[in-house]
């Protein structure tokens, strides 16, 4: 995975956002390297389930890291992920271990078809979310799922405003939850995007 500046690397999906990096390349373009996040949320009372999250502000998060530079989507010259975490931010009563896919979709139309994906994006076997705490942890990402983000960037050139979808299926839960013991947890999960601005003025 090739980046022109050194990272700082989170992800894990997915925990706070990361401070910014940038650097300048040899031809005076700038190089951003930071964050798009999302925070899953759920309470669960069964093993098997389907919980949807959508990212409306992908756009304009985006937007608000260039600002930090100075800079807007029109000096974008390209984008593209670079890396993907997750991180817990909650996980109550106690420790759960799970097994589960997460796909990603675009959805600019609420309620609508999907205008790309689903895809999948990274599966987790027997993850201990007490485990996800702390520092973010990088995920092992599904190349499908990369290729629907990556396409959604290439939309953000192109003055589109896409709507991502995170769907996460999971299959078991251990302890099982229950109307006693039910699973509460808040995941942050993160995309990590590099970007290519405009030149600088010398």
């Amino acid at each position: 995975m090739k980046q022109l500046c050194a990272r700082l690397l989170v992800i894990a999906a997915l925990g706070m956002l990361l401070v910014s990096a940038g650097c300048i390349t040899d031809n005076a373009d700038l190089v951003i390297t930071d964050n798009i996040c999302v925070n899953v949320q759920d309470t669960e009372t069964t093993g098997s389930f389907t919980t949807f999250t959508v990212v409306d502000d992908f756009k304009d998060q985006l937007v608000k890291k260039l600002a930090a530079y100075n800079k807007g989507p029109k000096d974008l010259k390209s984008i593209h992920m670079v890396g993907a975490s997750f991180k817990a931010l909650k996980v109550t009563p106690h420790d759960w271990t799970v097994t589960a896919d997460v796909n990603i979709a675009r959805q600019d139309t609420p309620g609508g078809g999907y205008d790309d994906g689903p895809a999948p994006f990274v599966s987790f076997t027997d993850q201990s979310l007490m485990a996800l705490k702390g520092q973010p942890t990088r995920a092992n990402l599904d190349a499908s799922g990369v290729q629907v983000v990556d396409n959604a960037l290439a939309a953000l050139l192109n003055g589109e405003d896409p709507r991502m979808v995170l769907v996460v299926d999971n299959s078991s839960v251990t302890p099982t939850p229950s109307g006693s013991d039910p699973m509460s947890f808040t995941l942050q999960a993160c995309v990590r995007f590099q970007a290519v601005v405009a030149k600088t003025n010398k």
